[in-house]
């Protein structure tokens, strides 16, 4: 009997010799966390009849302690193997809590096993013990081992308990090296992708740099960022944002950027170019086609053929001129005045205005299916005072510029630059320009000190400007900067200005009614341009009659 019975305790140690050296086997091999954890609860179960193994771990946020790997469980089961807050639910909550082993003989005279995991044999009748031994880190519970096991438990339950334990050891290993090796990795990725977005960001930089634009704002850079985007297709641009922004250097960049990039780029100003001579300018004429046509004309629309057309201030286009451009971007030809046959021709169209082109197309101003025809891809470009961080280098670039061209020396006192940096810009880069150019010409000494910055700012602030875009500030962010920060006399000097009178009000309304709400014609009619009419309605708070 003796015999018998040290035989058997012999063949158990071996079996669990065999298991361990197996599970050194699997934690050999390269690490996968997932595979490497299952092939031990596999053993387990295979080799010792330790069967539905599962691993539990804390979720993300500690409420709950739920299976993270198993081996012969059913999804049904698993999914309602979790256990709730502090772990004080049956038997593995409180291996969990305690950081002892937990064992339970028979499970069905066990009032704490919950039986949530279990998994029933064919015969209910089979008796099933369940061993649970923690998982540890520096002694503390980070996990729990479980597995269940059938029949008369002929292995003593000592030696399953301490296989379980070297099992828990390795499986703990495990965990804890892949928990390592994925916080690394996600730290590598983000790093990764830092180092592309920077790279990005250096590409973007370089290439607006190369057109002249000037500064690492984020509104800028977004704005960059669309434009390359869309360069490499042949959609429509529209450039949206108040005068003095840029926009010609944005369509220039776009152009660069393409395909098209060695054939012409055209640019044509609509609001520069009266309405009677806008129609020649860019559809051409043939010779003779009117009175002083004296030779053939090629319009800038043909001038573009496989480049790039730049309608720059669009919004000022004729309606019937309008209709022609439509016909022309639906059709792919041109009809110059005066020719008997319309021409085939290819170009990418870039846009830009300043206008609320919503609004001008409700107000009857600009044509609807033309719109869309050109508004395919829309790019807001910042005003200078949404982008605080790019004036100094801007001020620095255009100081620079103009000390080589005029062959000077001069720089820019501290506060002199500061003073530039909290002005609010109604004219955009362009009147930063202009105020460093002015600067540049009339100092006095190889230094251009605040108060000759202060005195160009307060003439300016004295100039309206109109082109702004609807609710968006004029030369009140000027006024406003020289109240606040200039010379006591600054305020009093700008508010004798008064552009728009009240009077104006009564002429304005009969001519909108005699044009039948018409503001181009009402405009001309005036003698105003369609912009200083609407610039007018808007600050007298008139209504449009309907067309």
């Amino acid at each position: 009997m003796n015999e018998s019975r040290q035989g058997g305790t012999t063949d158990t140690l071996r079996l669990q010799l065999s298991v361990l050296q197996e599970i050194a086997k699997l934690l050999d091999r390269p690490l996968d966390p997932p595979h490497t954890v299952r092939g031990i609860l596999r053993l387990l179960s295979q080799m010792l009849g330790l069967n539905c193994g599962r691993v539990l771990a804390p979720d993300g946020d500690g409420q709950l302690l739920e299976v993270r790997y198993s081996y012969g469980l059913t999804h049904a089961r698993l999914r309602e193997g979790a256990f709730s807050v502090g772990y004080d639910e049956g038997v593995t909550g409180l291996v969990m809590r305690t950081g002892s082993t937990g064992l339970v003989p028979d499970i069905d005279r066990e009032p704490l096993y919950l039986q949530r995991i279990t998994e029933r044999p064919g015969d209910d009748l089979t008796r099933l013990a369940f061993i649970a031994v923690p998982i540890l880190e520096s002694g503390k519970p980070v996990g729990v081992l479980s597995v269940q096991k059938e029949g008369g438990h002929e292995t003593p339950f000592e030696a399953d308990i301490a296989t379980l334990k070297v099992a828990a050891s390795a499986i703990g290993q495990v965990m804890r090296i892949g928990a390592f090796i994925r916080q690394e990795t996600e730290h590598l990725l983000h790093e990764n992708q830092s180092l592309r977005n920077s790279v990005t960001m250096e590409g973007m930089l370089q290439k607006s740099l190369a057109h002249g634009i000037i500064g690492s704002s984020e509104a800028l850079l977004d704005a960059v960022k669309q434009c390359i985007q869309v360069a490499p297709s042949d959609a429509p641009v529209m450039l949206l944002g108040e005068s003095g922004t840029g926009k010609e250097k944005f369509a220039r960049m776009i152009h660069q950027q393409t395909d098209r990039s060695d054939r012409p780029f055209i640019c044509i100003n609509c609001a520069a170019i009266p309405p009677d001579l806008l129609e020649s300018e860019l559809f051409g004429h043939e010779k003779g086609s009117f009175t002083g046509a004296s030779g053939r004309k090629k319009g800038k629309i043909l001038q573009a053929d496989g480049g790039t057309l730049f309608l720059d201030e669009i919004g000022d286009m004729p309606l019937q001129l309008q209709s022609k451009l439509l016909r022309v971007l639906q059709e792919r030809q041109v009809d110059p005045i005066g020719a008997a046959q319309p021409i085939p021709v290819n170009f990418r169209l870039i846009s830009a205005t300043h206008e609320d082109m919503q609004a001008h197309v409700n107000s009857g101003g600009f044509r609807l299916d033309l719109f869309y025809r050109i508004n395919v891809v829309p790019v807001y470009l910042p005003p200078l005072r949404a982008r605080q961080g790019d004036i100094r280098p801007l001020t620095l670039h255009f100081l620079n510029e103009l000390n080589h061209r005029y062959q000077r020396n001069i720089a820019l006192h501290p506060d002199a630059l500061t003073a530039l940096e909290r002005y609010g810009w109604p004219g955009n880069v362009r009147q930063l320009q202009n105020v460093v150019e002015r600067a540049v010409l009339m100092a006095e000494s190889d230094r251009i000190r605040p108060a000759q910055i202060q005195q160009i700012l307060t003439e300016q602030a004295t100039v309206q400007v109109p082109e702004t875009a609807t609710g968006s500030p004029s030369q009140t962010d000027g006024r406003r900067f020289l109240a606040n920060h200039g010379e006591g006399s600054a305020d009093t000097e700008v508010g004798r200005y008064q552009w728009v009178r009240q009077e104006e009000a009564e002429d304005i309304v009969n001519a909108l009614n005699q044009c039948s709400g018409n503001q181009s014609r009402a405009a001309r009619l005036l003698n105003l341009s369609i912009r200083q009419l609407r610039y007018r309605i808007e600050k007298l708070g008139l209504e449009v009659p309907r067309r």
